[in-house]
């Protein structure tokens, strides 16, 4: 009898992790659920307290606890806002608390009076609030703050039930005051806990399929690469090996002739290394720019080529905002600036190291006549595979060396450009892309001085026993 192979599991979202962090695009689309639940709160709030005259003792109280709710509602609205992204655990909190004052101000206001916990409209909104933040905290946190709710909640009724007019066991009514807490926490859990881990599932396995389609095209890819610097080469050094061949002697000037060829041809290759997607990304700008009629000069300021630590999201975010700035009417497409530096090492890959050249970063020296033949010949592969090892080498050394930590590296994109346009626009047409990069990165900072708008915000890496 053999035992079937077990499936394996697929990966859980981070507890922490919420549907505007995953999926910023689908966090603007909920947006409009805070809104719409905060207008039902203070409608349902001031309903119910109109109704409920005759029971009501206080009713300074009573105009209290609905102002507070109301407070509660327009926080929410604010808080939701996408160019305040993203909702943070205090803003929840606040939140919470306001609904949990206003209930408590409700109780007071008909203290002895009310005849009925299930009309009471503070639980009802309660519930209501904690519903409006699925798509924007994790799930567990909702389940805490909806608990916690509930057992104030509960506590009242339980102290209120001698006085209500209906006889039943105390405990029912803490149930039916809870139940209004709990129901809608629960569904907001739930909704959040589903959403998350499905938007986990769909970007886990498109990671997986993209790098298994890298490593399908990494061969071709070589290839073609080969064949292209070959073709490059045929321009000068190839017909330069050729009359040496054909005199079949070497000269003085033959060898200066070489080692100047063998420099360029490096220094060529070296810049190739040291291109990045925000190079590719400016450079097509620039491209479009000059169709439209324009004279661009978009300026990178990458030294230590920060920008290869950034991941898939942050890429597209900071992407999708520099192509937005440089097709706005009132862009100067001579002011563009991007610069990235941060506070901790560069970035290190040893995938990217080229043909003998060693780590990425050394300096590019005059080779001899035989480095200019080896770039021609079978020898090449030798050389890049001698590279790549003498890298991986040189980086567990130092992975060994160093301390072993868990550390956060911050690298910091400052974006700096002139919008001619007046704030109210400049403002409506940042504000999507400007809610994405507060969802991605972990400080966004806008300053307008005029026409130059300079945008910065930070991208953590984490540094693992000296390996980023």
């Amino acid at each position: 009898m053999t035992r079937a192979t077990p499936t394996p599991r697929r990966p859980r979202a981070p507890a922490s992790a919420s549907q505007q962090r995953l999926d910023p695009i689908g966090g603007l689309a909920a947006w409009p659920l805070a809104p719409v639940v905060s207008a039902i709160v203070v409608t349902y709030a001031v309903a119910a307290t109109i109704s409920r005259m005759h029971e009501i003792v206080l009713i300074e109280l009573a105009v209290v606890s609905v102002g507070v709710l109301m407070i509660a509602a327009a926080v929410l609205v604010w808080a939701a806002r996408p160019d305040l992204a993203p909702f943070t655990r205090i803003r929840a909190i606040v939140i919470v608390a306001l609904g949990l004052a206003a209930h408590l101000l409700a109780a007071a206001s008909t203290w002895q009076f009310n005849g009925m916990i299930q009309d009471d409209f503070a639980p009802i909104g309660l519930g209501l609030l904690l519903l409006a933040l699925a798509p924007f905290r994790p799930w567990k946190e909702i389940l805490v703050l909806g608990g916690s709710s509930a057992t104030v909640v509960g506590i009242t009724a339980l102290v209120q039930s001698p006085f209500l007019g209906v006889q039943t066991p105390p405990v029912l009514f803490a149930i039916i005051a809870m139940t209004q807490v709990l129901a809608p926490a629960l569904a907001s859990a739930a909704y959040s806990r589903q959403v998350v881990n499905s938007i986990h599932r769909w970007q886990t396995d498109a990671r997986r399929a993209i790098r298994a389609r890298t490593e399908e095209s990494r061969g071709p890819l070589a290839h073609e690469v080969v064949d292209h610097r070959l073709t490059n080469l045929g321009a000068d050094v190839l017909p330069f090996l050729a009359d040496v061949l054909v005199r079949q002697e070497l000269t003085a000037a033959d060898i200066k002739r070489a080692r100047s060829l063998a420099f360029q041809v490096r220094r060529v290759l070296v810049a190739e290394v040291d291109h990045t997607w925000l190079d590719d990304l400016i450079g097509r700008e620039r491209i479009g720019l000059t169709d439209r009629g324009l004279d661009p000069l978009c300026v990178i300021a990458d030294p230590d080529r920060r920008a290869t630590a950034f991941d898939s999201d942050q890429r597209a975010a900071a992407g999708a905002m520099i192509v937005a700035l440089c097709t706005l009417k009132g862009f100067d497409p001579t002011s563009l600036v991007v610069q990235i530096d941060g506070s901790g090492a560069a970035p290190t890959d040893t995938a990217q190291v080229t043909q003998a050249f060693g780590l990425r970063g050394s300096l590019p020296t005059p080779a001899t006549d035989t480095t200019t033949i080896a770039i021609v010949t079978a020898a090449q592969e030798q050389a890049s595979a001698q590279a790549r090892t003498q890298a991986r080498a040189q980086a567990q050394l130092h992975s060994q060396i160093q301390a072993r930590r868990d550390d956060r590296d911050v690298d910091t994109i400052t974006i700096q450009v002139v919008l001619s346009l007046p704030p109210h626009q400049r403002r409506r047409a940042l504000r999507p892309y400007l809610s994405v990069l507060r969802a991605v990165f972990t400080r966004v900072r806008v300053t307008s001085r005029h026409a130059l708008l300079t945008l910065e915000f930070n991208a953590e890496r984490t540094t693992i026993k000296g390996i980023k």
